[in-house]
């Protein structure tokens, strides 16, 4: 059953039936519950009864069975029954609820869900089983933490509840009986669209949200994008294992990336790994004070993240000093997929429309077991641990320039992969050419994950891999390439079936070293060799009809590569004498590939 709290005051018309894009608020709330398996519906008013009554009449043309009743009447019901605020435009699974509700067996579970601005709210505080401990009210310390969870009315509750005596159905007033007759209460945390409309600010909202499809974007009735987060490096500054929450330091730009993805309707987990737990240094108490502080701090700015996943294990049985219990193999330890699993059915996400944002390489292989489009950071350890070989899709300076990239480049950048993809076939080789920092790996790498979001597999082949240590180095372009070995390697990976494993080359050290990933192609992977050299080469060019050459503005160009190498410690000096020889021995063979190619350019859709 459920029971629609419904108006309180007398207004006329009552506020029920007020518009909400076409509709009566209570229209939608019954239109909402139809879509459940539920068929019993109390509307419960203060207002016009007969007017509610005769809106409502017997609930048929919903496909429910519904009744009007003064909100003073007793309720007596056997049944568990949903109870729905009146004042509220939501779209909540119902179904969904009540499976959680019943599967924790409590006499009553409240959905719970993050705020904008928590310290205008009454905050609910959960144990580790999601049972309701308390609640922190609107005056509660500003320099108190608190996980960033408040009630706004849905809840479910069992029969003995409802005839537990006189009062109202939601809110405070419930609570504080249900706490007070030692009931268990449990929380249901969702990140559905839940907002009373009591305001002329919220009616405002509602209204807007409704029309732009925002309210049915979030029900957790159909999957829904995601934007994974790393914790340390992106969200907060990255420090070793961060034991206390006062040295957890936000990231400045952070809440209001974050803010972006709350407003664009993303889903918002946090996939973190906190082995400090295993390792003794912290304790399950402590990590969850230290994320209390998290959510505070990114609440004071008006940010929310959805879930704090975290995997507290360590796989070394024999760590000195680690939790015995903890020192286990996982998969929710990234690069496992754990945790991104997890969110994904918590949350209903779309892996496949998903993006992880992480500084770490770890990060980038859980981007790549999930399918996630991997975007990593160069703050905190910028990818640099060497912990996974997965390589990212994307490269940014923080989380803001990654949600940037999300909302505002990827789109434009995947309507001009379109074309590119759909001339691409099975099995198909794609050669990119250009001058250094004119945006090669950046379109091949999205490139292929575009072809992989509709079903194609794409590999990557970068031909920096075989870029020779400075000592080993020959005067010239292509004497700084490998280039017999990696035509080898290409031979052999186009025989399809054969394994290779190219070799990697770290920019900051200017070295060559053995590679870790082995690559296969089978019979209908598409390859793409990206590279300043892959152009230049004719048995390569011979191979492939599908040949790009990214033409770039050259002052853009230049301030890129200058900013790259003062990245790696260069000085001034050096980064402009380098520049300067590249145009003399680099610059004509690479722009002669401009007569074998297709010239394209990404100047203005990366902005």
């Amino acid at each position: 059953m459920v029971i629609l709290a419904g108006d309180t005051d007398h207004a006329v018309p009552p506020p029920s039936l007020t518009d909400i894009g076409g509709t009566p608020l209570l229209g939608r709330q019954l239109e909402m519950i139809a879509r459940s398996a539920l068929r019993e519906v109390l509307v419960l008013t203060g207002a016009d009864v007969q007017a509610i009554a005769g809106y409502c009449g017997d609930g048929g043309r919903w496909g429910l069975r519904v009744r009007t009743a003064p909100a003073g009447d007793a309720i007596l019901s056997n049944d568990t029954a949903v109870i729905l605020p009146g004042d509220l435009v939501l779209d909540v699974d119902l179904d969904r609820l009540l499976d959680h509700h019943r599967r924790h067996g409590a006499d009553a579970t409240l959905l719970v869900q993050p705020v904008e601005r928590p310290a205008e709210a009454d905050l609910v505080d959960l144990d580790g089983q999601g049972r309701v401990r308390g609640v922190l009210p609107r005056s509660w310390p500003a320099d108190q933490d608190a996980h960033n969870l408040t009630w706004p009315g849905p809840c479910v509750l069992e029969p003995a509840v409802l005839t537990m005596g006189p009062g109202a159905l939601a809110g405070r007033g419930l609570l504080d009986r249900l706490r007070a007759a030692g009931r268990a209460v449990q929380g249901y945390r969702s990140p559905e669209y839940v907002r009373s409309i009591r305001t002329p600010e919220g009616l405002a909202r509602a209204r807007a949200d409704v029309a732009s499809g925002l309210v049915e974007r979030l029900s957790l009735r159909r999957p829904l994008q995601a934007v994974f987060l790393d914790r340390d490096g992106v969200l907060n500054v990255e420090r070793s294992h961060i034991k206390t929450p006062d040295e957890l330091e936000v990231v400045p730009s952070a809440a209001r990336a974050l803010a972006r993805l709350n407003r664009a309707a993303y889903r918002t987990p946090v996939v973190t790994n906190q082995a400090a737990v295993a390792r003794g240094l912290l304790t399950l108490e402590g990590l969850d004070a230290i994320h209390a502080r998290l959510e505070t701090r990114l609440g004071a700015e008006g940010a929310y993240v959805d879930r704090v996943y975290f995997c507290p294990h360590h796989p070394d049985p024999t760590l000195a000093g680690g939790v015995p219990a903890l020192l286990v193999q996982c998969d929710c330890r990234k690069p496992g997929p754990g945790m991104a699993h997890a969110a994904a059915a918590d949350l209903n996400i779309d892996l496949s429309r998903s993006w992880m944002i992480g500084d770490s390489s770890t990060d980038m292989g859980l981007a790549r077991s999930c399918g996630l489009g991997g975007i990593l950071v160069r703050e905190g350890h910028g990818g640099r641990d060497g912990k996974c070989p997965a390589q990212p899709h994307v490269v940014v300076d923080d989380m803001a320039g990654g949600v940037h990239f999300i909302l505002d480049v990827w789109p434009r950048l995947e309507a001009f992969l379109d074309p590119l993809a759909a001339r691409v076939d099975a099995g198909d080789m794609v050669l990119i050419g250009g001058l250094a920092r004119s945006g090669k790996s950046l379109l091949a790498q999205c490139l292929a994950l575009h072809l992989e979001r509709q079903g194609r597999r794409a590999v990557v082949i970068g031909l920096d891999n075989w870029a020779k240590s400075r000592d080993r180095r020959q005067p010239g372009v292509l004497g700084r390439y490998d280039l017999d070995a990696a035509k080898a390697a290409l031979a052999a990976l186009l025989s399809r079936g054969t394994a290779v494993t190219p070799p990697r080359y770290d920019p900051l050290t200017q070295t060559s070293h053995a590679g870790r990933e082995a690559v296969t192609l089978g019979p209908d992977d598409i390859v793409i060799v990206e590279g300043v050299p892959a152009l230049t080469q004719p048995e390569w060019r011979r191979l492939t009809k599908h040949r790009l050459f990214i033409a770039t503005d050259e002052a853009a160009r230049r301030a890129r590569f200058i900013t790259e190498y003062r990245r790696r410690g260069w000085s001034d000096a050096a980064v402009a004498a380098t520049f300067d020889q590249r145009l003399a021995d680099e610059s004509p063979l690479v722009l002669a590939g401009r007569d074998h190619a297709e010239i394209i350019s990404l100047d203005g859709i990366l902005d």
